[in-house]
């Protein structure tokens, strides 16, 4: 009987590691043989071991788009989970109506990017977009400007849609979490005489620790998987200002055509995602 059960579980388990082996194990190996090669997708492949990365931490562009990354990185961390936090904080505390407006928080969340970049282009418009048709209109026309051409609000501009966009799944994430706290716990807290922010952080964040690591491990994700909205708003410009390593992952294997250093962008990326994540699940879980 044990061994005709094993057989039925590796039976039923088969489909999935088959799939998960051919989507994602595959491709990935497929990916870090790749970038150690000279190819254009086209001709013979050269052999060129690990001069890819090499080349890779020399290219001032790449190290430029890195630090963008790392921009959107700091974004999930100090805005887009605190805000998060709060929206589904001030949800979980059952204010008026707050079923609606958890689906008005959620909805952006499930709207096309294409179309919420789209909304922000027109919005950053320099000649009749919203953003300088108010300023002109209350009599700071000086600080008009072309918010996605401009170097010094480019990242700014592109990095909102972006930040009012994912908040909601935080929300979404930390507010499950939340109705996960017993109420007597929370209760005993108030009975003592915690004050609000003190319930928040001694009682609140450590009961939904768990969840706050999952967070901040798909924010992590999310920023280095960052693409769509710098390609449909700057395309990584003005000069690279706001590059990401995905759009210059992007620019290097389906433009330039050259496979071998694209590849070695996304294995590189790769690299630093499991390692924060990492770090991220060791460091926070230890403190608990």
């Amino acid at each position: 009987m044990a061994l005709q059960r094993k057989w039925i579980l590796i039976l039923f388990a088969a489909p999935t590691v088959l799939f998960y082996l051919f989507f994602f194990i595959s491709p990935l190996l497929n990916t870090v043989y790749n970038s150690l090669f000279d190819w254009n997708g086209l001709s013979d492949k050269t052999f060129i071991f690990i001069d890819n990365y090499i080349n890779l931490f020399q290219d001032e562009i790449f190290i430029r788009s890195l630090k963008n990354t790392f921009y959107w990185v700091f974004l999930v961390l100090f805005v887009q989970i605190p805000f998060g936090f709060f929206l589904a904080y001030f949800l979980y505390l059952k204010v008026k109506g707050f079923k609606f407006l958890r689906t008005v928080f959620f909805i952006p969340v499930v709207t096309s990017t294409v179309a919420v970049a789209l909304v922000f282009s027109f919005i950053y418009e320099p000649n009749f977009g919203i953003i300088n048709a108010f300023l002109r209109e209350i009599g700071l026309g000086h600080l008009t400007t072309a918010w996605l051409s401009d170097e010094l609000t480019a990242m700014t501009a592109v990095s909102v849609p972006f930040v009012w966009q994912n908040i909601g799944l935080m929300m979404v994430i930390i507010y499950a979490g939340l109705q996960s706290i017993p109420d007597e716990i929370i209760e005993a807290g108030e009975i003592d005489g915690v004050g609000f922010f003190q319930k928040i952080i001694h009682i609140v964040i450590p009961m939904i620790k768990n969840v706050l690591i999952v967070c901040l491990v798909l924010g992590v994700t999310y920023a280095f998987k960052l693409f769509d909205y710098v390609l449909l708003l700057t395309n990584g410009g003005p000069i690279h200002r706001t590059e990401v390593t995905g759009t210059y992952m992007y620019i290097k294997g389906f433009q330039e055509l050259n496979y071998g250093y694209g590849n070695s962008i996304a294995v590189t990326m790769t690299i630093i995602v499991l390692f924060l994540s990492v770090i991220i699940n060791k460091g926070l879980k230890s403190k608990g």
